[in-house]
């Protein structure tokens, strides 16, 4: 039975795009997991993607029990985002290119969320458990953002020195070839 007008909260918006975008956020962490070779990564990003895919249930399951379904919103960003994370691209490029950890952290706006003072009890405990896992999740992302940038320097300094020994290589060979050809010319 669908609910009336009437009848509809206040918040149904709200519940719904919590909804949709923890569900594609799970999506999208999901990928990231499978692709990542780090397994410190690995088990952060599985966690978080774990609790989205949840968030994103919780809510549509609130949805349902208001009398309501989930209304999917196209977003072309996602399916870029979603190519992006199954890709090899790097741990620290996923974190600044999906999660924007290069830019500047924006505006707490789980602070906003009661506002609304018609939200119901029920709805209200799964927007504090939500709130309180969110900020949580974000700790530790960033705490591994921090730890993958921490490691680029290594990596840098290992493909420079990688580059190095091949120039050095090719250097010598082709000396040896110049005096190869110098000898057959001689010859």
């Amino acid at each position: 039975m669908a609910a009336t007008e009437s009848a509809k909260p206040t918040y149904l918006g709200l519940l719904n795009a919590i909804a949709v975008g923890e569900s594609r956020g799970g999506e999208l962490l999901s990928a990231w997991t499978r692709a990542t070779p780090q397994a410190d990564v690995r088990a952060v990003l599985e966690v978080v993607a774990i609790r989205e895919r949840e968030h994103g249930a919780a809510f549509a399951k609130r949805l349902c029990e208001l009398g309501f379904s989930v209304r999917e919103k196209p977003n072309e960003r996602f399916g870029q985002d979603l190519a992006y994370a199954s890709s090899t691209r790097s741990d620290q490029d996923k974190f600044e290119h999906i999660l924007r950890y290069h830019e500047a952290p924006p505006t707490d706006v789980l602070t906003t969320l009661f506002r609304d003072e018609t939200i119901d009890p029920e709805t209200g405990t799964l927007l504090g458990r939500f709130i309180a896992e969110e900020r949580d999740s974000e700790r530790r992302l960033r705490a591994y953002y921090k730890v993958v940038c921490a490691r680029q320097p290594a990596a840098d300094e290992a493909d420079d020195a990688l580059l190095r020994g091949l120039t050095e290589r090719l250097d010598r060979l082709t000396s040896t070839l110049a005096e190869i050809r110098a000898l057959q010319r001689s010859a």
